[in-house]
């Protein structure tokens, strides 16, 4: 078998990549604007998943796919997310500027239930990418999921900030600043899609089994709720 032969384990590896970097290309474009960054990561983490499991498709229509189907409800989750967050960042900065005896313990309880945050919504935006449910069940899914497998999510979470201290290390930093460009989200994704596909199929498989013993049916399309085809013309 030829090296270069469009079959060939290089020429797969080199396709991929190829993907992971036009996806990150498209994500963080449509990070810009803000508010549509939680569409952006939940048709990000979409097609990271369909990269994981080997299908062949067109970053650009699959992401746009997703991100027009999850739009209202990736957004409203995000910017839950934000306010959130920035309540916290208020809370550190008062802390920093009115410094007390008891600002201290309160600094150390609000950095915990930061990480505790950001760790448990590790996997919410995997979860609104993949199946159909309200704000509700998809933020205590995501949490749920993340702890229960703690450490593959431990690794998801160590991967999405690694691209950050990277890039405050120095010479380092800069030196390897195109190459995180390139591949900032999508890496960390395309790992943590295949650390989670496993369960998410289990998952699917029992959606799939319940909808087949109500229905009488086993429709494909009813398995993955959010991988419905896209219409052609």
């Amino acid at each position: 078998m030829k090296i270069f032969a469009i079959d060939s384990p290089l020429m797969s590896v080199l396709s991929k990549i190829s993907d992971l970097l036009i996806l990150n290309l498209i994500t963080l474009v449509m990070c810009i604007p803000i508010v549509t960054a939680g569409a952006s990561f939940t048709a990000m983490h979409y097609c990271c998943l369909k990269l994981a499991r080997g299908h062949e498709t067109s970053m650009w229509k699959q992401f746009f796919h997703s991100f027009k189907d999850n739009f209202k409800q990736s957004t409203l989750i995000w910017l839950l997310f934000l306010v959130i967050m920035g309540f916290i960042g208020y809370d550190f900065l008062l802390m920093y500027n009115n410094p007390t005896e008891l600002s201290t313990f309160v600094f150390g309880g609000l950095l915990v239930f930061t990480i505790i945050l950001l760790f448990g919504g590790s996997m919410v935006f995997p979860i609104q990418a993949k199946f159909y449910n309200t704000i509700p069940v998809t933020l205590k899914t995501g949490f749920i999921f993340s702890f229960r497998h703690f450490f593959r999510t431990l690794i998801f979470f160590v991967l999405k900030l690694l691209p950050l201290v990277l890039m405050l290390v120095g010479n380092i930093g800069i030196m390897i600043f195109p190459i995180i460009l390139c591949f900032c989200f999508t890496a960390p994704g395309y790992v943590a899609a295949k650390l989670y596909d496993k369960s998410f199929q289990e998952a699917e498989d029992i959606i799939f089994a319940k909808e087949a013993a109500k229905k009488g049916t086993a429709d494909d399309e009813e398995k993955i709720f959010t991988d419905v085809p896209e219409k052609t013309s």
